[in-house]
């Protein structure tokens, strides 16, 4: 997962180029010289933009990404093999930077450079926000009933997952956790069953790329089938969305006129930080990075409880559990 609302540093950027992003350049663009520069972010991979200096696409800039290598990928839920069925699902669809080659062997993905802004950097949020809901919106509706099945992506199934993951390695780890479970249950049966789009399922600040005119989604690592509204509500507790900002980000998806819709979002604020927490507590277990697992643990578990002790939370669920299922 993102990380994105965790208080402590995220891991430095690598200062030098690993020797398997060296390989794939030389792979894909045979004598040519570039430069690069590391990227910021990223849990499980490493980012950098290349721009090739000779040859016959000089001036090209492309981003190479160092992945985290498949025995540890697995442990908290990322499947290559479905990362790329859900980029070969989406390809024609203009919602991701066009891919250039997954070197599998190399552990390597190569995408098209985008040239555009965080959330953070923009200054007509709620302009981007729209784009955005946009964006989901596409995504969802081109893809509704999806073969692709990720191990987390779905908000229910993939958070028992990892749940269950952490309890059979280290119960203890998972003892505050018990009453976040009941809560989810609890959302599940109120949402109902639903027909499952591709989700991005990790759309954090960190993975939209906003332009002039659209906003793009990056690493799609734990991409999947799962219900649409997760997306939405799951961006809008990463970025820290107001209850203006939340409306401008549905009223993009198409849908801001059903109190559901807003009900539905504003519940999956916890589940993201269910997820979150419970992820953090199984990258804690594999020793991959140095990071303070369990202290973001302890911060989304906060989160959760102040979440849940909301007026709104228990209005928003009750409402769902009372009126008509959504689609």
């Amino acid at each position: 997962m993102s990380g994105a609302n965790q208080p402590f540093e995220r891991p430095g950027s690598p200062s030098t180029m690993p020797p398997t992003v060296e390989l794939a350049l030389q792979r894909l663009w045979p004598g040519a010289a570039w430069s690069s520069e590391p990227l910021e972010g990223g849990m499980t991979n490493r980012n950098f933009k290349v721009v090739l200096e000779s040859g016959p696409e000089a001036g090209r800039a492309v981003v190479v990404q160092e992945q985290l290598p498949d025995a540890l990928a697995g442990v908290v839920g990322i499947q290559r093999r479905t990362q790329s069925l859900a980029l070969e699902e989406i390809a024609s669809l203009g919602l991701t930077p066009p891919v250039l080659a997954q070197l599998a062997d190399l552990g390597v993905l190569v995408v098209d450079f985008v040239d555009g802004s965080l959330l953070s950097d923009v200054a007509d949020r709620a302009g981007a926000l729209t784009m955005l809901g946009q964006t989901l919106a596409r995504l969802h509706a081109q893809t509704r009933g999806t073969s692709v099945h990720g191990l987390v992506s779905d908000p229910f199934s993939g958070t028992t997952w990892l749940f269950e993951q952490v309890d059979r390695e280290s119960p203890e780890l998972v003892e505050d956790f018990g009453w976040t479970m009941h809560t989810l249950h609890r959302i599940g049966t109120a949402r109902g069953s639903y027909v499952a789009p591709l989700l991005h399922a990790d759309v954090s600040e960190g993975n939209v790329v906003f332009t002039a005119d659209r906003a793009f989604l990056i690493d799609w690592e734990y991409a999947g089938s799962g219900d649409r509204f997760f997306d939405v509500g799951d961006f809008a507790e990463k970025a820290k969305l107001g209850p203006e900002e939340v409306a401008a980000l549905v009223s993009g998806y198409g849908e801001a006129a059903d109190e559901r819709v807003l009900a539905a979002v504003r519940c999956y604020r916890f589940v993201s930080m269910l997820r979150e927490g419970l992820w953090s507590l199984r990258a804690g277990t594999t020793g991959f990075l140095d990071f303070d697992h369990a202290g973001y643990a302890r911060t989304c578990l906060a989160r959760m409880a102040e979440i849940a002790s909301e007026a709104s939370f228990e209005s928003d669920l009750a409402l769902l559990e009372r009126e008509e299922k959504l689609p």
